[in-house]
């Protein structure tokens, strides 16, 4: 019987590098997405592709190359793939989240990893057998910058994917500066993507440092976890990609034109007026009121009316205008004149348009749920209400 060349743990690799491949190809043809977004993402299946497909040459001894230059090659191909993985999720993360990103020269240092590997691998000399550590393969030197190779590629996407995940937290809380009416799912499985993405290339580090003091059996067992997590968080991203991305709310990048100056202290009238605006003309009833249309009815700079909530108010302009809400909404339910009404139309009259965002701040403010609420309240001659 001929001995397999593959073995189970094998054919992972061959699926994510089967799977980057369609999924490439599949993005840079038919996505919708943002001109930018969309080379970025390819480029991350790409180098996760021809991350596995470098590893499967490497560990596998039956298809091991004994070519002087191939054993190079693939050692320049693995380095540089897995430096790529690292910047193209993080760009990618970056290019989904601002608006009118574009890639600038300041940019360029993130590119900068791929000359840094590529000299790292080809004035040390070094070839696929000094990076598996193969007995007679090393001098003092290259087991020495050979090591350093490995512990650069395992921190360096634990660092980027690390940044990509600040990255989304704060466009969380940016959009919430903005927007009054927003669904976090988008960002939500996007956060949680990401750091998958970080959990999974930490293992792989833990995994890299363990085998500084254990045996390279228990590594490799444990190492071998990171190649199916790899194949189903790459699979996640793309669905994700296509039910989610699209839907993301854009944050401001750099402001085109000078802002102005803000006081470090607001005046009691630029308070006044941003309560009375919203109370008098009732701009919470607007469905989808950014702080730039709040902002125009106020006749105060965004950035202004954005500093006084955070300060003054204590809170961002997303729960600002949701608190109102919620006060109108307690009104609706309270007053027998809308006791026919059902949830969805009160909520819908209160300026919500998400179910999940009214039941969530309702339950906040008030802490019981609005039928609950509306039990509560209803007075003993009032008809009876309208089913949810």
């Amino acid at each position: 019987m001929k001995t397999p060349i593959f073995n189970i743990h094998d054919l992972i690799l061959v699926l994510t590098l089967a799977v980057c491949g369609l999924l490439g190809i599949f993005q840079w043809l038919l996505s919708k997405q943002k001109a930018l977004a969309s080379p970025l993402l390819t480029g991350f299946f790409v180098c996760v592709g021809a991350s596995a497909l470098c590893n499967l040459l490497l560990w596998n001894d039956y298809i091991n190359s004994h070519n002087e230059m191939a054993k190079m090659a693939l050692t320049l191909g693995l380095a540089l793939s897995v430096a790529g993985k690292s910047i193209f999720l993080y760009l990618y993360v970056v290019a989904i989240t601002r608006e009118n990103f574009s890639l600038r020269p300041k940019h360029s240092w993130h590119f900068l990893h791929f000359a840094l590997v590529a000299l790292w691998v080809m004035l040390g000399g070094l070839d696929s057998d000094r990076l598996r550590f193969l007995p007679n393969s090393h001098t003092e030197y290259s087991w020495l910058i050979t090591n350093y190779l490995w512990h650069y590629l395992k921190y360096l996407p634990v660092i980027y994917s690390a940044a990509a995940v600040v990255q989304i937290y704060r466009y969380k809380q940016q959009l919430k500066q903005f927007y009054s009416s927003l669904s976090l799912q988008g960002p939500y499985w996007l956060l949680l993507l990401t750091l998958g993405f970080a959990l999974n290339w930490f293992w792989s580090l833990v995994v890299h440092l363990l085998g500084q003091s254990v045996s390279w059996v228990v590594a490799d067992g444990f190492g071998i976890l990171d190649n199916y997590i790899t194949f189903l968080l790459v699979n996640a991203l793309f669905v994700y990609n296509l039910r989610y991305a699209h839907e993301l709310l854009l944050t401001r990048d750099t402001p085109i034109a000078k802002e102005p100056e803000i006081a470090s202290a607001p005046s009691p009238e630029a308070i006044a007026r941003i309560r009375n605006t919203m109370e008098t003309q009732q701009l919470y009833l607007t469905q989808n009121l950014t702080i730039e249309d709040f902002a125009r009815h106020v006749g105060i700079h965004y950035r202004e009316v954005s500093s006084i909530i955070n300060s003054e108010f204590n809170t961002n302009f997303f729960e600002f205008v949701n608190e109102y809400r919620v006060n109108r909404a307690k009104q609706l339910l309270l007053d027998p004149a809308f006791a026919r009404m059902t949830i969805l139309d009160i909520l819908l009259e209160s300026g919500f348009n998400s179910k999940s965002s009214f039941h969530r701040f309702f339950k906040r403010y008030t802490g019981m749920s609005a039928a609950e609420f509306r039990k509560q309240g209803a007075l003993p001659d009032s008809p009876p209400p309208a089913p949810e």
